[in-house]
């Protein structure tokens, strides 16, 4: 069929649409809170810029251009890419942090799933500038806060958290570095996969016969592994994570060995969110990524951020019943009786829309018609326009909640 949109994309109906931007406005207020400042990049980047630092998975997802002369631009895949950009451009007169804030759409070529779409909109929040774990407790507290916002719980979700610097270190000791990446890559999608399938995907490693290992590795706590002898590489990533829950806000946040973040550009912190039934994908997840400006020939700068999707946010929120309801209908609705007093009724709904919402007739219906698309419309109220009124000066206003009309002056409708 022609019309048909396009496979993993969404359209947004009035009262679809209304309920996203309620949900958004929700997130923009909960970063402003923080003093995180809102900006926006376009949704195409050259493309040596979106695979510079990515892995083969995520150059094989991004949406290409046609080539054009020498500019091959693809669609962007997330948001942290073209912020780093936008924050080279501007990195030496802005003041330190910077705290910024996106929300938009972005686009992956994948096999869309429940809560996985081929076009997305993410909530982003970065700060670049404080290599501190404050930093990292800050974006972790602004996610929790953003999902508390919304209605959600603390018992409805965990945040599982880990640093990168941890687990590679303690991988480091028994693989060799070479073979890291892709241990850290399996371990990333390990509780999307079965026991076995785990097993055979880490057994593709050169060195053989360790998926036993990593297994007891990432059974691990946290208090058995402060006491293991590791690396220095290792023992910096701990007690970075340490200080980091020490600093966070609230009681849900459970350390994980397994949360591991799969993009390459992860350097500490990692974290990831999910509801604590685990019926969904990753609510949310981000982490530090200290070498990001300084890849893209910006001067170095230590930067830490996080992205929640709205797919997955959306679905848990219905599944909670916290889904806000479409705001009610226009607050006035103009009947006009006929056509000798239409000149009247517009000049009215002129005056109204300087301060209210206000729908009229557009199709020459008759009053009973009218009033019926009124309540269809959700209208608070209906002003009903007549000759009889007009020649007293008079309207008839209807609340559509309770059903009560009165009789009211023409100069004092506002």
């Amino acid at each position: 069929m022609i019309c048909q949109k396009p496979k993993g994309m969404e359209d947004y109906y009035p009262e679809e649409m209304d309920t996203r931007n309620q949900v958004f406005d929700r997130m923009k207020t909960v970063a402003k809170r923080y003093n995180f400042q809102e900006v926006s990049s376009p949704a195409m980047e050259s493309f040596e810029l979106l695979s510079k630092k990515e892995g083969e998975e995520i150059r094989n997802q991004i949406f290409t251009l046609e080539k054009r002369g020498s500019e091959q631009l693809g669609l962007r895949f997330d948001l942290t890419v073209p912020n780093v950009r936008m924050f080279i451009e501007k990195q030496k007169s802005m003041p330190k942090p910077v705290k910024w804030f996106s929300i938009d759409r972005m686009w992956r070529y994948e096999s869309p799933q429940k809560g996985r779409l081929r076009e997305f909109y993410q909530f982003n929040a970065e700060i670049f500038g404080s290599d501190k774990p404050e930093a990292d407790a800050e974006i972790i507290n602004l996610a929790i806060e953003t999902l508390l916002e919304l209605g959600l719980k603390e018992k409805d979700f965990q945040v599982r958290i880990n640093n990168r610097k941890l687990l590679e270190g303690l991988l480091e000791d028994f693989l060799p570095e070479e073979e890291v990446p892709q241990a850290i890559q399996v371990i990333d999608k390990k509780d999307k996969m079965m026991g076995a399938e785990f097993d055979r995907e880490i057994g593709r490693l050169k060195s053989k016969g360790k998926a036993g290992r990593i297994k007891a590795l990432l059974n691990s706590s946290l208090a058995q592994l402060k006491k293991v002898e590791m690396s220095n590489k290792a023992r910096e990533g701990l007690e970075e994570l340490e200080k980091v829950m020490g600093a966070i806000d609230y009681k849900n946040v459970e350390f994980s060995l397994s949360t591991a973040r799969g993009l390459a550009y992860y350097t500490g912190t990692v974290f990831e969110i999910f509801d604590r039934k685990g019926e969904f994908r990753s609510i949310a997840g981000g982490g530090r990524y200290d070498n990001l400006v300084a890849l893209f020939e910006g001067e170095k700068t230590s930067a830490t951020g996080f992205a929640m999707g709205y797919a997955t946010l959306k679905l848990l929120l219905a599944e909670k019943k916290l889904l806000p309801s479409p705001c009610p209908g226009p607050d006035y609705y103009v009947a006009i009786v006929n056509e000798d007093v239409k000149e009247k009724a517009r000049e009215l709904v002129a005056r109204l829309r300087k301060k209210y919402a206000v729908e009229t007739d557009l199709t020459g219906r008759n009053l009973g018609n009218q009033l019926q698309y009124a309540s269809s419309i959700r209208a608070k109220k209906v002003i009903i326009v007549g000759p009889r009124d007009l020649k007293e000066k008079k309207v008839t206003v209807r609340d559509m909640g309770s059903g009560q009309e009165k009789k009211v002056a023409l100069s004092k409708v506002v």
